[in-house]
């Protein structure tokens, strides 16, 4: 007896299992022009589709949940998209567990996601653009890259991209030009990878602001807004704005507040190629200003760089609270024109070798 019910009890969950699978596979597909959207909610999902001959751009909301993953590929037998798509994905759930976009070879799409926490993202051939006001972000892998992110609340863990994070035009700007807006904002991110890592190639990360940043491994490397800490820095090509320490004001963030210098700190940075840039640790920007102070002999930096080991220096300042650690004779650096290193209010005076104008 206590057998046969078992078989029953069994056999009307498989069947309940069954029917609820039945009635939600027909809602979790949704076809959008060449692409396959396969979705899984608490709550129903709306698709609002506009194409013409030339693009086409689709708005999915998710109104609400615990949690939703989200899944665009190209159809069947279809290898690239032969006109851009942008996709607009709007998820109020809790977390979005996991979004991955892949729209093939060629054309390169768009990608916006608004969500809460998040635990993975995976585009590939689409830039991505994120805007979150949650907590949490687990894992970002972005090809070619992220152009624009507002989730000033958000701890991300990993971030890797192929091409560039940040805006292209203005990545590779000297620090004599104003400090372009941060297009990329977290709370701190653990760490950041550019793959296919090469000194000639365009690959860049660009245009953070961040409380805190841990690793950094990346062909170049320009304008980071970073208050506390900078864990390490490798890279080919270091240029522009590079601040720790720093809370000054940035149109990026919509506030006007007075700006503040206090303890950052970056602890190591390895570099190739140091060129038209300046890395400040909790001090103002005084190169080239009309303020009395001619240069960093008079005002004391509150921030610290570690190790520093950088081979060439071209037409770049560098100001720390403290002495750095730089390497021996056969490490030290080339030192080129208009560089300058700055530690405890004392220009450092290092037996360099000679480089080219």
């Amino acid at each position: 007896m206590k057998k046969e019910k078992h078989i029953l009890t069994s056999a009307a969950v498989i069947l309940t299992v069954c029917l609820f699978s039945i009635s939600a596979l027909g809602a979790l597909k949704e076809t959008v022009g060449d692409l396959v959207c396969k979705y899984s909610c608490d709550d129903a999902a709306t698709f609002s589709i506009n194409e013409t001959d030339d693009s086409l751009t689709c708005d999915m909301t998710i109104r609400s949940g615990k949690s939703a993953t989200i899944s665009f590929v190209t159809g069947k037998g279809v290898k690239g998209l032969g006109k851009p798509y942008t996709l607009n994905i709007s998820c109020d759930a809790d977390t979005l567990k996991n979004l991955t976009v892949n729209m093939g070879k060629g054309t390169t799409g768009t990608v916006s996601v608004t969500a809460k926490n998040i635990n993975a993202i995976n585009t590939t051939t689409c830039d991505l653009k994120i805007f979150s006001e949650g907590t949490k972000i687990g894992t970002i892998k972005a090809d070619p890259g992220i152009s624009e992110a507002n989730a000033p609340d958000a701890k991300v863990g990993f971030i890797q991209v192929t091409q560039y994070i940040g805006d292209l035009d203005q990545a590779d700007t000297s620090f004599e030009e104003p400090a372009p807006e941060s297009c990329v904002i977290f709370r701190s991110i653990e760490k950041i990878k550019t793959l296919k890592l090469n000194q000639y190639k365009q690959h860049w990360v660009s245009q953070i602001k961040a409380e805190s940043i841990g690793t950094i491994r990346a062909s170049s490397i320009s304008h980071l807004y970073v208050d506390q800490t900078i864990r390490a820095m490798r890279t080919y090509n270091l240029t522009g704005h590079i601040r720790v320490g720093c809370r000054e004001d940035d149109p990026a963030t919509g506030t006007s507040a007075t700006n503040v210098y206090f303890k950052g700190k970056i602890n190591k940075i390895f570099c190739a190629n140091m060129y038209d840039c300046q890395i400040r640790a909790g001090v103002p920007d005084l190169h080239g200003s009309e303020d009395p102070y001619e240069n960093y002999g008079v005002i004391k930096a509150k921030g610290v760089i570690g190790k520093f080991r950088v081979a060439a220096m071209v037409n770049s300042i560098v100001v720390s609270g403290k002495k750095m650690k730089i390497p021996g004779k056969r490490h030290r650096p080339y030192y080129g024109n208009n560089c300058e290193i700055w530690e405890n209010c004392k220009q450092r005076k290092l037996t360099l070798k000679q480089g080219g104008n």
